[in-house]
């Protein structure tokens, strides 16, 4: 597989991704977080399993293998019961972008790894996304700290692991790119996460009643299970084999993409502070990344005669 198609197939998975927050959200309001998210996992393991089959660990890295699960098993819980434990459909947009530092985070961990040199524009960069969030939380008022603190706390649990999550998925980026020596065990991932969160209904809730499935609910689930399972197969092949400079760089859009695709799925309004907001969590991020490629780019801008 080339680069440059290895690549293409990477920037899929973030078109796939941004119909999650949509799709997760709804069913969640249908039969409650646990089960939405239990099925979720549960479904899109059993298509990777079609996909990819179960690989082969003697060949994987253990290292690796152990450190890329834990983060990704973790990652994963936080980021759908941040989306599932939302009070609204709109707060649920609101958490997502939340989750969408991780690129400006990815980078930082980049230049941690050496994988980058450090830019003290890094900085300015991760300072104009967080800013981007802040804004968000003042509504369409007059902005003030006691607002955006007032915001976050009616929800904080999900705001926590919105941000906990962008920390663990740009990590799980690098270590992949870095340390997986081209094995992609993502239906592994998938297994793992599914024996966990359905143990955790066995053990701590004993497995409450689950609601009837409405005929939409059924199709939400089946559509945000292909798009969990297929995003995550076609990101892992991305980053591995393809440009993961410029999947970062893509992914840039998927606050603004994502945010169009819930607003129509949960068929809500979107103050005009959300969208200032998300342009500069965007933005944010293409600092982050012009400020450790600024020389690539010179090159590209002024090409040697």
């Amino acid at each position: 597989m080339s680069k440059n198609l290895a690549t293409l197939i990477g920037f899929s998975a973030i078109l796939q991704w941004s119909a999650i927050v949509g799709l997760l959200k709804r069913i969640s309001s249908s039969i409650g977080p646990d089960y939405a998210v239990a099925f979720m996992y549960s479904f899109s393991a059993i298509i990777l399993l079609i996909l990819f089959r179960i690989p082969n660990l003697k060949v994987i890295p253990k290292k690796y293998f152990i450190s890329a699960t834990i983060l990704f098993v973790v990652y994963e819980l936080c980021f759908s019961y941040a989306i599932a434990l939302a009070q609204s459909p709109q707060q649920a947009i609101e958490i997502s972008l939340v989750n969408y530092l991780w690129p400006s985070m990815t980078i930082a961990a980049l230049i941690l790894f050496k994988e980058l040199k450090f830019n003290p524009f890094v900085i300015l960069g991760l300072a104009v996304s967080l800013s981007g969030i802040v804004l968000i939380q003042t509504g369409n008022g007059a902005f003030s700290w006691t607002s955006v603190f007032d915001n976050i706390m009616a929800n904080p649990v999900s705001y926590f692991l919105a941000f906990l999550g962008a920390a663990l998925w740009s990590l799980y980026c690098v270590i992949t790119k870095k340390y997986s020596n081209g094995h992609n065990p993502i239906a592994l991932f998938f297994i793992v996460i599914t024996a966990v969160l359905w143990s955790k209904m066995y053990f701590l809730h004993s497995m409450p009643v689950l609601p009837s499935l409405e005929l939409d609910t059924l199709f939400c689930m089946l559509a945000v299970s292909i798009v969990t399972a297929l995003g995550y197969a076609a990101w892992n092949i991305g980053i591995i084999k393809g440009n993961i400079t410029l999947l970062v760089t893509l992914s840039y859009f998927s606050p603004l993409i994502s945010s169009v695709f819930s607003m129509l799925i949960l068929q809500t309004h979107l103050a005009a502070a959300f969208w200032h907001g998300a342009i500069l969590v965007t933005l944010g991020s293409f600092i982050c990344w012009i400020s450790t490629n600024w020389e690539y780019l010179k090159k590209i801008l002024r090409p040697e005669k």
